[in-house]
């Protein structure tokens, strides 16, 4: 900290939880995954020792056969007197006796009883402060019952304008085929009370889109907005509105992060699309992601779902090693709390009474219940049982980066060149690179065959939704990539929007998706006529959301480069120092595989069907 230097001592690992030191500074803990063998990338998380000095790691397993809860909040966290690591598993605090150099020198013990997560240490080592459904609380390590800590925190939704006038030009409902001319939008609050035609003279704020299309705001059903690894800052918000993107659900996010967003953005204190989100997805014992949660006893089950209501997710998400029969009980308990249910799987979801499929098809550990082959194909069971079901799918085209080839029209557009970090611009530029370079005839024909699947759904009477997965593609940009496959492979620009707006905004069960009376006032105002022209959906030029106005030039106007900000940086905590040369990776590392750069690189291109 004197000096600023920073030092790599550790190869790198697939996402990690957050360090810990010892009391000595002598050595790092952290929580880190460990696969039960190549064939699966699926294991538990360990915590992982790591020696300052010579990098030496070795993985300490405080539990056979049981996992740390998530690699994020949950700990490990090393006592101040050095002599415990303090952890969450199955939803419960434990602490693990250890050495100054982390070796356990005796096992783990359970001390608490009740929902627990995010342990610290309460100022020294005989107390460990923590969270419980969102309340804070203490506990005394030998068990002994602490207290609850008064939190004073509220806050509000945003009331929204008094009034706000949209003079469209043109406007699209969200479901209509034809366009309504010359009218006004008219906003209180956060709501449409009235469309109507177009009179001078209207008391309030007025917003002149007589020239422009007005349409309701986009909605990205399924990315992961706290995802680790993929660091946008500030720019993340202001980059999805920029691209008419107004409403986003998150299938899976750390849990307390995710709460905090959400309250940030409806209380107006964060510039972003609305949020809805869940929690870490529920899975069964065996974990890979690290908002993952692994469920191990129908005893911590009954804790995940108290977490969930005490934090009022707006919906579930059952992960692939769920058992069946816990799925099923998930999706009884969600529906009494009016919550829905989503999954990986269309069977046997679809007979318990799921929700909704994330992805075409995506990662599977039932050998019964594929949605796609190989080349993106599905047999025409799996179609009718979604269309009789009429169980939401969220597509994810990942595919259509192929588009890239010819259309690099969002690559080089200003929103994205300014509001793109650095990182995120040299992958963009890789996946152009890849589709420019190599033969992509296989991947059209695959991307065809997702949309085929699509077509027969829309026209079948089927649920199609319109979602990215990002980050993991591209922020914002991707879901206008999906849309322009979906049309250029037999959806028509109407159905394409519908599914994107409306569709999605009925599957969410949520007054947004569409123009009218009582809906919520999240409008995109775009250059064109994207009911002709899909390509014209990107020609944004301004949003509302929630009755707020934001044109395009103000979202980016902080944002001067992608490496730049006028915004005022907080004062700096230590120097800027140099990057030193990394401490040689030790010889005890060789034997973690599933480290290697090869794998990490497997992992983070892994959520295809065939992982």
């Amino acid at each position: 900290m004197p000096t600023g230097d920073v030092q790599q001592v550790f190869g790198a690992t697939f996402e990690p939880g957050r360090p810990t030191w010892s009391p000595d500074g002598r050595m790092i803990a952290l929580a880190a995954v460990m696969p039960y063998s190549r064939r699966y990338r699926e294991g538990l998380s360990k915590i992982l020792v790591v020696d300052r000095a010579t990098g030496a790691g070795r993985y300490v397993d405080p539990a056979p056969h049981r996992s740390l809860q998530t690699r994020g909040d949950d700990g490990p966290v090393w006592s101040p007197d050095g002599t415990m690591l303090a952890f969450a598993m199955e939803s419960l605090i434990w602490v693990l006796p250890v050495d100054q150099s982390g070796h356990p020198t005796g096992p783990a013990r359970q001390v608490t009883r009740d929902l627990s997560d995010a342990p610290v240490w309460a100022g020294g080592s005989s107390t460990l402060m923590y969270l419980s459904g969102g309340q804070l609380k203490t506990v005394h390590v030998d068990g002994r019952a602490g207290r609850t800590i008064p939190v004073q925190l509220r806050w509000r939704n945003d009331p929204g304008p008094d009034q706000v006038v949209i003079h469209a030009g043109r406007m699209w409902d969200g479901s209509s085929a034809t366009v309504a001319r010359d009218v006004d939008i008219i906003v209180r609050g956060q709501r449409i009370v009235a469309v109507e035609p177009h009179r001078e003279g209207r008391s309030g704020s007025v917003i002149d889109a007589s020239d422009r299309f007005v349409m309701p705001g986009l909605i990205d059903i399924h990315h992961h907005r706290e995802m680790q690894g993929y660091a946008y800052g500030s720019r993340q918000g202001p980059l999805w509105l920029a691209l008419g993107i107004t409403t986003t659900r998150s299938p899976g996010s750390p849990a307390y992060h995710m709460v905090e967003e959400r309250e940030s953005v409806q209380c107006g204190a964060r510039l972003a699309p609305r949020y809805l989100a869940t929690g870490e997805a529920v899975d069964g014992p065996r974990i890979y992601y690290n908002f993952m949660r692994p469920t191990f006893t129908h005893a911590q089950l009954a804790l995940e779902l108290e977490r969930a209501a005490k934090l009022d997710y707006d919906l579930m998400k059952c992960y692939v090693r769920l058992p069946v029969v816990w799925h099923k009980e998930v999706i009884q308990w969600a529906h009494r709390q009016g919550k829905p249910v989503t999954s990986h799987y269309h069977y046997p979801a679809i007979a318990m009474g799921g929700d909704g499929t994330e992805h075409v098809g995506a990662t599977n550990r039932f050998g019964y219940s594929r949605t796609v082959t190989n080349v993106g194909s599905a047999y025409s069971d799996v179609i009718a049982m979604f269309n009789a079901s009429k169980m939401a799918r969220t597509p994810t085209l990942f595919v259509s980066s192929t588009l890239y080839r010819e259309d690099i029209s969002l690559v080089t557009d200003e929103r994205v060149r300014r509001l793109y970090p650095n990182w995120r611009m040299e992958k963009l530029q890789a996946s152009v690179t890849s589709a420019q370079t190599t033969d992509q005839t296989a991947t059209r024909h695959n991307l065809a065959n997702q949309v085929a699947q699509l077509v027969a759904m829309v026209r079948g009477g089927g649920v199609v939704t319109a979602g990215t997965d990002a980050p993991i593609d591209h922020l914002a940009i991707s879901l206008h990539m999906n849309m322009r496959a979906m049309v250029k492979y037999g959806l028509t620009p109407l159905e394409t929007l519908t599914s994107a707006t409306s569709t999605s905004g009925d599957f969410l069960g949520q007054p947004i998706g569409r123009i009218g009376r009582g809906m919520l006032a999240d409008l995109a105002i775009v250059d064109g006529d994207p009911l002709t022209r899909i390509e014209d959906a990107a020609n944004v030029t301004a949003v509302v959301v929630g009755g707020r106005h934001h044109t395009v030039a103000d979202l980016i106007a902080p944002y001067p480069t992608s490496t730049t900000t006028n915004q005022p940086l907080p004062a700096a905590s230590a120097p800027m120092g140099k990057v030193k040369q990394r401490v040689p990776a030790h010889a005890s590392t060789v034997a973690y595989w599933w480290n290697t750069m090869e794998e990490l690189e497997r992992a983070r291109i892994s959520c295809g069907h065939d992982h």
